[in-house]
C-alpha cells in the first residue's frame, strides 16, 4: 500500500492508501448518506456538491482534483462545460411560437438528432423526486428531454490494462461533448420562445442538480443495469447522457423493454471485474426502491486514486460495438419465450 494509490489484495478487493485512508470519515458510511437500506421512497442527496455537506467531502473533493488538475484533457473539457453552462444559452425569444405537443415534439427530435453530438433521445415528464435535496429552482419546468452519445469504446477499454487516463478522458470528455447537444436543444427551444436550459454531466448551478439516469429510464432511453449505469439497446453501457429542463409544451416517450435486467441476472461480469469489488449480484433496497446498487464506500477510494475508473462500462458485454442490438433481441425472445410457456 503506497501513500497515494493502494494496493489490490486479490479479486474484489483493494485497501485504500495512506492518504485516502487518512480522508476517508470514521463511521460514516456513503452508503447509508444515498439511501442504502432505506425503505421510505425519498429524493436522492447531492454527492458532489449541494447545500447538504457529504461525509465523504475530503475524498469526493481528491477525486475531482485529481481528474481536473490531474489530466489536461479532461481540465480542458471541464473549462469548456463551465463556460457553455454559464454563457451558452441564448435569450428568449419575446414572442412565443405557436404549435402542438405534436409537432413541437417532432420538431423537436428532429433538430436534436442533427447534433454531432446526439445519438438518442428521449422525453419525459419531469418529477419532484428526480431533483436532488436542497435543489428546488426547477420545480416548475414540466418537461425533461434526455440525450446520449456514445464513448469511443477502444479509447474506454484501455482502462482494462490499467490506462485510465484514456478512459477518464472518454468520461469527462463525453459529459462536455453531450452537454453541448443538450445547450444547442435548448437554444433552439429558447428561439421558439419558451424557457429551456441545457445540462451535462459536471452542471454545478446551485438549486438545479437533478438525476439523469431516472428520466432517461422514463423516456426509453435505457435500463439500469448491475454496473449502475444505463444500458441502451443501441450504445450499450458505455455512454453519456445529457439533459434539458423546459416548459415547451412536449410529449412523453415511454420506458422501452429492452432485456437489461433479464441479462444481468445471470451476467457477473462487472461484477467479477471491478477491482475493489463495489458490485452486488443482487439488487438492494435503495430509498424505498429496490434496484441495482454500487457500494459508494468500496467505489470511491479506487476511482479518486486512479483517476476515475468506469471498468464496469469497458466489460460490459453491452458496450462491445455492434453487440447491444443482437443482445437485446436475444433477451426479449428469451422473456417472450418464458412468458408464453408460463401462459
Amino acid at each position: 500500500m503506497g501513500f497515494f494509490v493502494g494496493k489490490e489484495l486479490g479479486p474484489n478487493r483493494y485497501k485504500p492508501s495512506v492518504l485516502t485512508s487518512w480522508l476517508i470519515p470514521k463511521g460514516a458510511s456513503g452508503n447509508t448518506y444515498n439511501g442504502l437500506g432505506d425503505t421510505k421512497v425519498s429524493r436522492a442527496r447531492p454527492q458532489m456538491h449541494g447545500p447538504e455537506k457529504h461525509p465523504w467531502t475530503k475524498v469526493v473533493a481528491m477525486f475531482l482534483f485529481r481528474t481536473t488538475i490531474g489530466s489536461p484533457v479532461s481540465a480542458v473539457a471541464s473549462i469548456k462545460h463551465m463556460w457553455r453552462e454559464k454563457f451558452g444559452h441564448i435569450d428568449i425569444a419575446a414572442q412565443r411560437q405557436q404549435g402542438t405537443p405534436e409537432s413541437f415534439t417532432a420538431a423537436l427530435k428532429e433538430e436534436a438528432l442533427k447534433h454531432a453530438e446526439v445519438e438518442i433521445v428521449g422525453i419525459a415528464r419531469m418529477r419532484e423526486e428526480w431533483r436532488f435535496q436542497g435543489h428546488d429552482d426547477i420545480a416548475d419546468l414540466p418537461w425533461i428531454v434526455v440525450t446520449g452519445r456514445s464513448m469511443d469504446y477502444e479509447a474506454l477499454a484501455k482502462n482494462m490494462q490499467g490506462d485510465f487516463s484514456s478512459a477518464l478522458a472518454q468520461v469527462i470528455g463525453g459529459y462536455e461533448k453531450t452537454q453541448s447537444g443538450a445547450v444547442h436543444i435548448a437554444n433552439w427551444i429558447r428561439e421558439r420562445g419558451y424557457y429551456a436550459k441545457g445540462y451535462g454531466g459536471l452542471s454545478s448551478t446551485k438549486g438545479e442538480w437533478h438525476l439523469a439516469i431516472p428520466p432517461a429510464i422514463e423516456a426509453g432511453i435505457g435500463q439500469l443495469a448491475k454496473n449502475g449505469s444505463m444500458i441502451n439497446d443501441s450504445l450499450g453501457s458505455a455512454f453519456r447522457v445529457a439533459t434539458v429542463l423546459t416548459d415547451m409544451p412536449l410529449l412523453a416517450d415511454a420506458p422501452r423493454e429492452m432485456g437489461v435486467d433479464e441479462f444481468c441476472m445471470s451476467c457477473q461480469k462487472c461484477q467479477t471485474d471491478c477491482p475493489p469489488g463495489a458490485i452486488s449480484n443482487e439488487k438492494q433496497m435503495v430509498r424505498g426502491v429496490e434496484k441495482w446498487y454500487v457500494d459508494f464506500d468500496k467505489c470511491m477510494p479506487y476511482m479518486a486514486e486512479h483517476k476515475g475508473c468506469a471498468i464496469c462500462l469497458s466489460t460490459c458485454p453491452w458496450s462491445r460495438p455492434g453487440i447491444a442490438p443482437s443482445l437485446s433481441q436475444k433477451m426479449l425472445k428469451k422473456m417472450s419465450r418464458r412468458a408464453e410457456n408460463i401462459s
